[in-house]
């Protein structure tokens, strides 16, 4: 099987753009703010943005979307408490410093006082309403976390547009509209659902409140990106465990009319665990889970050790200065976690090793950086620059795909 791809790439060539360029949104990474990014994310960013990068390659239209969590209760919460700690906010914005830990404070404080619980949700319902006052301190907590997590993405070289939850609120009521006049909804115990077929759980389109979910969101998303943004497919990348609520997803949305396969696609590429060493889940010290950044720094910062070793072997590395040493081990860091990641099975729990991802002998990203130098280096002292190498290669595979085109003329398997 390998023989006949080689062969056709050295007979024809490489056929990498897509005959016909399609619209593809990918959702992915997809963190809540006022959280931390965490190592559930790694998977997703990763896998996510190579997705992206194959599509982008191939000559479509990639719409890189990052599904944040802004919208919900937990903003009732941390207004409240925004403004019973600092009453002259609108005039004075406080430094919250971690973010995370204002929440943590505020989710302890809700979960206690019953007050505070009850301001909390008159908060919801006045964002919600578009109360100025509040809807500015939304705003600021939300411009905190982004920050954030731009830090990690710019480390990672990873580009998204940010279309979080609160985008398609307004588009919720008339999504509802338009599958009840469709009699695609159905009334379960007060609650607005849809009932897929083959599936006994439902999607709640509308609590029996009134109020919103999850699915509430995704269903106007789907239905904004097929019909609005006139997209192609959709691919959504999160783990495994949300297989079934895409599932309904997806199929509520054939239902209403919105996809329409095959002339439109839709993907959930669900994901795997990442585990530490011990098969279990990876925490910190506390029993949490792993900060992403702090993944990155533990890369970056034993990439550093290991070239800071080879000193002594490597007159090329003991000739590097400490803020090129450092610009070298931050990108050996980064590399090596994303090799690391997508070499795993997309769908499985893998234990995540540093000692395995920066190994320099085996299957790593700094196995194929340290290979890629060599090669440079032996170019470079044969005289040839790489554009050069590159044309003697194109030239070498021309006369291979003569010598393959004539072969195949008088083989008797042919």
């Amino acid at each position: 099987m390998m023989e006949e791809e080689l062969l056709k790439v050295l007979v024809n060539g490489i056929a990498y753009k897509s005959a016909t360029p399609e619209k593809i949104l990918v959702d992915f990474s997809s963190p809540n703010i006022a959280k931390e990014l965490h190592v559930g994310h790694l998977r997703s960013t990763i896998i996510g943005d190579t997705t992206c990068k194959i599509f982008e390659f191939m000559g479509n239209e990639v719409l890189r979307v990052n599904h944040v969590g802004d919208w919900g209760t937990q903003f009732g919460m941390l207004t409240a408490s925004l403004f019973d700690e600092y009453p002259d906010f609108m005039d004075k914005k406080p430094n919250l410093g971690e973010l995370k830990l204002f929440y943590q404070k505020s989710k302890e404080r809700f979960d206690k006082d019953e007050e505070f619980k009850k301001k909390s949700h008159e908060n919801v319902v006045k964002l919600q309403g578009g109360d100025p006052k509040i809807t500015e301190a939304w705003k600021y907590l939300c411009d905190i976390s982004r920050k954030e997590f731009q830090l990690i993405y710019d480390r990672l070289d990873i580009k998204l547009q940010e279309v979080g939850e609160s985008f398609y609120n307004p588009f919720i009521p008339s999504t509802i509209k338009f599958l009840e006049d469709k009699g695609i909804i159905k009334i379960d115990k007060g609650a607005k659902v849809i009932f897929v077929p083959k599936q006994k759980t439902p999607l709640i389109a509308q609590k029996t409140d009134g109020g919103y979910s999850y699915d509430s969101t995704d269903l106007a998303a789907i239905r904004y990106r097929f019909m609005d943004l006139k997209c192609n497919r959709l691919i959504y990348v999160t783990d495994i465990g949300q297989e079934l609520h895409f599932k309904l997803i997806f199929e509520a949305a054939k239902m209403a009319g919105w996809h329409i396969p095959p002339k439109t696609r839709t993907d959930h590429m669900g994901f795997g665990l990442v585990l530490g060493e011990d098969g279990k889940k990876i925490k910190t010290r506390e029993g949490k889970s792993e900060k992403f950044m702090d993944l990155l720094d533990e890369a970056a910062d034993r990439a550093y050790k290991q070239l800071a070793e080879r000193k002594k072997e490597s007159s090329a590395i003991a000739a590097l200065s400490e803020e090129e040493l450092k610009q070298s081990a931050e990108r050996i860091g980064m590399a090596s976690i994303k090799y690391f990641d997508l070499k795993q099975n997309r769908i499985s729990n893998y234990p995540f090793s540093y000692t395995k991802m920066l190994d320099p002998k085996g299957d790593t990203a700094l196995y194929l950086l340290y290979a890629y130098a060599r090669l440079d280096s032996i170019l470079r002292k044969a005289g040839i620059d790489q554009a050069k190498a590159l044309d003697l290669s194109l030239i070498h595979i021309c006369r291979c795909r003569r010598l393959l085109t004539c072969r195949s003329r008088w083989s008797p398997y042919h």
